[in-house]
């Protein structure tokens, strides 16, 4: 990597880290999307690894609900910790060409259903029947580039869950999703002694952006953080409200 190859990955995680301090989620997301505009996919995921487990555990280890969230989920958090080692072993970790595409459909897949402010509602009678499936799909996408917001989002979305829970459900779904890749990563020879002195590195800026995406979502009003979306649980907004954090000072 470059010096200012280095220098803009920093910056990204700052930014991405602000983004998830402001609403929860948002870090591999920005990251990897940016990233991978200067660097492949598969060392845009390597450094990811390190700033996205320590956010999550942090995130899966506030709330209060953890044992309860675990007992609800693990038939969609086992198939994609599952599905995500398999696929980097059998193709992520070779960084196809179709990948970038794959990663390209899902930012704009999110983007639009953000944008025309989808909201899907399932039905309690769908919920454990589709878990498994939601979670294969999401495992499969996030082996290929790291990012399993697509269909995993709008599935916790029209849960209907509170927005506090559905911030710690974030935390542990995504802290297994990263912890899995981080392994998956180290076994794979993709997270190597540089990448990996290049993730640790990354912790600072997005630890940084954290604390400063808090302080901001401190300083709104209620009215501000609702411009958000945030108290509908709407988790397809993180640049928006990023935008709008920083807009209304």
């Amino acid at each position: 990597m470059t010096t200012e190859q280095i220098i803009f990955g920093l910056a990204v995680f700052l930014l991405a880290g602000t983004v998830k301090g402001l609403v929860g989620l948002g870090l591999p997301t920005i990251t990897i999307a940016l990233t991978s505009l200067v660097l492949p996919i598969t060392e845009a995921i390597a450094l990811i690894a390190l700033p996205a487990v320590v956010t999550n555990v942090w995130q899966a280890a506030v709330g209060g609900r953890f044992r309860y969230i675990v007992r609800r989920h693990w038939p969609l958090i086992v198939p994609l910790m599952v599905t995500l080692y398999l696929t980097m072993g059998l193709i992520g970790q070779k960084g196809p060409h179709w990948a970038s595409v794959v990663l390209g459909l899902v930012l704009v897949v999110y983007g639009a259903m953000g944008l025309a402010r989808l909201r899907l509602r399932l039905s309690p009678d769908l919920q454990k029947p589709l878990a498994p499936v939601i979670g294969v799909i999401s495992g499969f996408i996030a082996g290929l580039v790291g990012v399993p917001v697509i269909p995993l989002m709008p599935y916790l979305q029209a849960l209907e869950i509170r927005p506090s829970e559905l911030v710690q459900t974030l935390g542990i779904v995504l802290c297994a999703t990263s912890l899995t890749l981080t392994g998956s990563l180290l076994n794979f020879d993709l997270l190597d002694g540089p990448h990996a002195l290049l993730s640790a590195a990354a912790m600072a800026p997005s630890m940084a952006g954290t604390w400063i995406g808090q302080r901001i979502r401190a300083g709104l009003s209620i009215e501000q953080f609702r411009g958000c979306g945030v108290h509908r649980a709407d988790t397809h907004r993180p640049l928006y409200c990023a935008e709008r954090a920083l807009v209304i000072g």
